[in-house]
């Protein structure tokens, strides 16, 4: 047996339960309703999906509340790590449970990666920055960071390059746009998660979307359409995607499973983002449109369906 390395599963300790909690909390979440719950027993550190209501209509498949189990996963993988300690990942299926239970569990030690440690520390400082980036474009090197970052098959990552590529997404997004901005029991659930600041026994802070980080113009304001956002047309787009730095992520699969692995990935890109001085946002709203999921595959010949449209950029 190598060195560090235990017959037995690691028993966590209160601090380190501590860690792994704080994790899980900073992980991204549709409208920050955090679809999950989190408990740590012994030596399992165990997520579970939890039914978050009023997101019938944003998220009809639960595609969304997958990909935020997946990023929550993330997070407890990182800190697991930086405890010094290997994760295993378990899928349980628990009678009567429609989803499977994820368990996480460490038999021996190992020394963290660079990688890891950076990610981990930059758990607390990834924010979604949906206004414009002033700054210049990502370089070839900083777009391949955040692909290698993934660990997705080369083809289920992809950088929206070109003009032409740039003017097919906007049609996209601006239908979207449009549908979204007329539907209005869309427009209803939408307005149950938005915080105002100077509301009064409002939504609980911790979820929901405060009203200051919406996006009102540009390609923001298609990641997140309100019955108030200013809907731009499709050449401002276009050259917003240009300029903006976009990834897609896709996959063959379409299961719940394929979500939570996306969202994984996702959370990874972002983490490095953020570690490397990059400001990103996600982008998932105008895929919960069938019509606009498929045409954004055909237009850019992805060999699956997409998930997630990332932009990255720099503040200044």
């Amino acid at each position: 047996m190598s060195e560090g390395r235990s017959a037995h599963p690691h028993v966590w300790s209160v601090p380190e339960r501590e860690v792994l909690a704080s994790a899980v909390a900073a992980a991204p979440s549709v409208h920050n309703a955090r679809p999950w719950t989190f408990v740590v027993r012994e030596h399992v550190a165990e997520l579970r999906p939890h039914p978050v209501d009023l997101l019938d209509e944003h998220d009809p498949l639960g595609r969304d509340r997958d990909l935020s189990l997946g990023a929550a996963l993330t997070n407890l993988l990182l800190a697991v790590e930086h405890l010094g300690l290997v994760p295993r990942v378990d899928e349980v299926a628990e009678p009567g449970c429609e989803r499977a239970i994820t368990t996480v569990t460490a038999t021996h030690r190992t020394e963290p990666s660079e990688a890891a440690e950076r990610r981990f520390a930059a758990l607390t400082h990834r924010r979604s920055h949906r206004g414009a980036f002033p700054g210049g474009r990502l370089t070839d090197a900083e777009r391949a960071s955040l692909r290698a970052a993934a660990g997705l098959a080369p083809g289920e990552t992809r950088w929206i390059t070109g003009a032409s590529e740039a003017l097919a997404v906007a049609r996209s997004l601006s239908y979207a746009a449009r549908v979204m901005h007329a539907d209005a029991a869309y427009q209803r659930e939408l307005a149950h998660w938005i915080v105002y600041e100077d509301a009064v026994g409002g939504p609980n802070p911790e979820s929901g979307i405060p009203e200051s980080a919406l996006g009102w113009r540009g390609l923001p304001a298609v990641g997140l359409v309100t019955d108030r956002t200013k809907l731009p047309d499709e050449a401002l787009l276009a050259s917003r995607i240009e300029h903006d730095s976009v990834l897609v992520l896709c996959g063959e699969g379409d299961a719940a499973g394929d979500h939570v692995r996306i969202g994984r990935a996702l959370q990874l890109v972002w983490l490095e983002a953020t570690s490397r001085g990059m400001a990103a946002s996600v982008m998932t709203q105008p895929l919960r449109l069938g019509e606009v999921r498929a045409a954004i595959a055909e237009e850019l010949e992805l060999p699956g369906k997409p998930h997630a449209l990332m932009r990255f950029g720099h503040r200044s």
